[in-house]
């Protein structure tokens, strides 16, 4: 049968090239064997699935865990949250960047504690009129936090989708999307003790194996009957219509005392941090001729090369000088915790 998404709408599945409860099945049994132990997935608690749908949006999982329990740890509850200084919330995201998640993930508490009692919503419409809160967060709260049988299309989903359907064509065009959201929405109508597992499990599958490079199609639980790997152009799918040109930097970061004192830059001196401190930096075009040691990091399509010195800036700065010990009373980007942590200037 040749299998085209020529429709928006779904009445049946026999409209598919595969029988829908197959699918279903496919993935969650595969999910319940091989699912990693990841601390949210020990909770129904809404609350707590929330946040960690939040923080794994840009953020490798292995690099979200620890951020997460410290988290909960703190902020055990929506109340406790929005009763927290955006500062607070701010200090314990270092590290994860795109703040933007917790400062409207910080909003979003202080509306649920005074419009719903301190619990997330049930309904899609009240869920995504939450800041920070879009169409997939609203899907992943439902389907695994409340077990109803919603879709929760991010990128990786995306990548399943195309890949099992055979999309050829850009996945970023609108009318290709909406199709395959329209899949999505009839493969994810089944029975509530699947809920959760099913939209876990292609989390976990676009995690593990059904990757952007290399999938590992062999140990796919549903690859007999996905139409790229029969047609062997897997990794030539997803298609994108827009290709994001990355942009090489490099930045000199200072290490300067005075006095017992260190120096670093007013909060909001670097434009891509407008809430932080930073340590002197600037931007060069080569090298310096002697550095302490190197380092990089990336913010969105830009990757720095970064080289640490100890020897004070050519060019003129409003340096601020703070006492070493009161450092972790201020907010730093990802990078210079790194090297302020290298340096054991900070205590954790």
């Amino acid at each position: 049968m040749t299998f085209t998404l020529s429709s928006l709408e779904i009445k049946s599945p026999d409209q598919l090239h595969f029988k829908r409860d197959w699918f279903q099945r496919q993935i969650v049994e595969w999910f319940r064997k091989n699912k990693r132990d990841l601390p949210w997935r020990t909770t129904s608690d809404p609350y707590q699935i929330w946040i960690s749908e939040l923080m794994c949006q840009q953020t490798g999982v292995s690099t979200v865990v620890p951020y997460f329990e410290k988290f909960i740890r703190r902020f055990p509850s929506v109340e406790a949250l929005s009763s927290a200084s955006e500062f607070e919330v701010l200090q314990l995201w270092q590290g994860l960047g795109y703040y933007q998640r917790a400062r409207n993930l910080h909003k979003a508490a202080k509306i649920i504690t005074d419009t719903f009692g301190g619990k997330l919503p049930s309904s899609k419409e009240e869920l995504r009129a939450l800041p920070g809160i879009g169409e997939y967060t609203a899907g992943a709260i439902l389907s695994i936090a409340y077990s109803i049988s919603t879709p929760a299309l991010d990128g990786n989903l995306i990548r399943i989708y195309a890949r099992f359907f055979g999309e050829k064509r850009p996945v970023d065009d609108s009318k290709i999307l909406k199709q395959l959201w329209a899949r999505a929405h009839s493969l994810s109508k089944m029975k509530s003790q699947w809920v959760r597992d099913f939209t876990e499990g292609l989390m976990e599958l676009g995690a593990l194996i059904c990757r952007p490079k290399s999938p590992s199609c062999y140990q796919c639980p549903i690859r007999s009957k996905c139409i790229s790997f029969t047609e062997g152009v897997a990794d030539k799918i997803p298609q994108k219509k827009k290709k994001i040109q990355r942009v090489k930097l490099m930045e000199w970061i200072h290490l300067i005392f005075e006095n017992g004192k260190m120096g670093v830059l007013e909060k909001g001196a670097d434009k891509k941090y407008p809430d932080f401190h930073r340590l002197p930096f600037q931007l060069k075009s080569s090298p310096p001729k002697i550095h302490e040691f190197r380092m990089k990091y990336s913010v969105t399509h830009r990757d720095f090369e970064v080289f640490v010195l100890r020897t004070r800036p050519r060019v003129q700065m409003k340096i601020k000088w703070i006492n070493p010990d009161h450092l972790d009373q201020l907010l730093f980007p990802a990078i210079d915790r790194k090297i302020l942590k290298k340096e054991a200037l900070l205590s954790n």
